[in-house]
């Protein structure tokens, strides 16, 4: 007779559930990538800055060429008037049978060219009144009373070149954004670095098991700090490490390069601004002579000793003294705009406005 053995068997199911937590503790790619948007931040900023200053600066240039105009037209329609005169008294001394009809024809060509010089002037006006209209708009206008003479608020006599380069270093937007962005080409360089570095997490892990014997349940919490150091980076990596180091290297020349072309034509501006001041002092010198003079042959015609006609050569003179000065002034405006500009110093203008004494 044979014999039967059975067996039974029983499955299990088990369940088990777990939640991990992680946070960063050291990331210095995140690092790097956070002090780089905060440089290139600044160095927009700092472009911004510089464009303010480089719009103040070509307002102001507008200003000064109207006032020039303006100036210069003057002095054209006074000169036009006293040639205007001489031709009369040519043609009443041609009359009187003392002057030739050369003569005569001398004097109306001289007044035919300063009618043309009052035009002329008379339409570079307009054109810097409409270039101050398309960059300040349309209701900008300069008072009569504001000229050259009182437009700067500082002549800055007692400026030296090592304060300016100083200034320059310290103030300049285009030089502060140059080093911002040389500052976020570094901070690339590292964040391609610190793909080869290591990184710190903290975590935590809580997890929970249990089967339907009833009989295994378990709970288990963790808390521990993971460090991860890669063993092997690919070639891109490297290359890309390169290429950052490069590009830095280039923004590093660069703010060299921005930082000498900056004070060279901070120096250039700076010896037109002493130049410019000493010809005007030149000038005002010259205009006190030769009014003197007109002013003694004026007397020595009362006194039947002199004549119009060097008279009238004398107040041209001063006209054209006169035509020097306001050159020269225009020439000063537009050197200190430019060392203002790069010192970061013309808005001085907008804020104080003219100063009190002209030159």
């Amino acid at each position: 007779a044979g014999q039967t053995s059975t067996s039974a068997q029983r499955s299990f199911a088990a369940n088990q559930v777990s939640l991990t937590a992680k946070k960063p503790l050291y990331r210095p790619r995140d690092i790097a990538s956070t002090e780089q948007a905060y440089a290139q931040v600044q160095a927009a900023e700092a472009l911004l800055l510089s464009a303010d200053y480089t719009l103040l600066g070509r307002v102001f240039l507008v200003w000064a060429e109207v006032m020039t105009a303006r100036d210069q037209l003057q002095i054209a329609k006074e000169t036009l008037l006293r040639v205007s005169r001489k031709r009369i008294e040519t043609e009443k001394r041609l009359k009187a049978g003392e002057a030739t009809i050369d003569q005569l024809g001398l004097e109306i060509a001289r007044q035919r060219q300063r009618q043309a010089e009052v035009f002329e002037l008379q339409t570079r006006q307009e054109l810097a009144e409409q270039a101050l209209a398309d960059l300040a708009g349309p209701n900008a206008f300069i008072p009569n009373s504001f000229t050259l003479d009182n437009a700067v608020p500082d002549r800055l006599t007692q400026i030296t070149r090592g304060e300016i380069f100083q200034a320059i270093e310290e103030r300049n937007p285009e030089l502060i954004a140059a080093r911002f962005s040389e500052q976020a080409a570094l901070l690339e360089r590292e964040k391609r670095n610190a793909d080869h570095g290591a990184t710190v997490d903290i975590y935590a892990t809580a997890s929970r098991g249990e089967n339907d014997t009833a009989a295994y349940i378990k709970d288990e919490m963790r808390l521990g700090v993971q460090l991860s150091l890669p063993l092997y980076t690919s070639g891109a990596l490297t290359s890309a490490v390169s290429q950052a180091d490069a590009d830095y290297q280039k923004m590093k020349a660069i703010t060299q390069a921005t930082s000498v072309s900056l004070k060279d034509r901070a120096n250039s501006a700076f010896g037109a601004v002493k130049s410019t001041l000493l010809k005007i002092d030149a000038i005002n010198a010259l205009i006190q002579a030769t009014e003197l003079h007109a002013e003694s042959i004026g007397r020595g015609v009362v006194a039947g000793v002199g004549s119009y006609g060097d008279l009238s050569r004398a107040e041209v003179e001063i006209f054209e003294a006169r035509r020097q000065r306001s050159n020269e002034l225009l020439k000063f405006s537009q050197a200190w705009a430019a060392l203002s500009v790069l010192t970061s110093r013309i808005d001085s203008i907008f804020n104080r406005g003219p100063k009190s004494q002209p030159f």
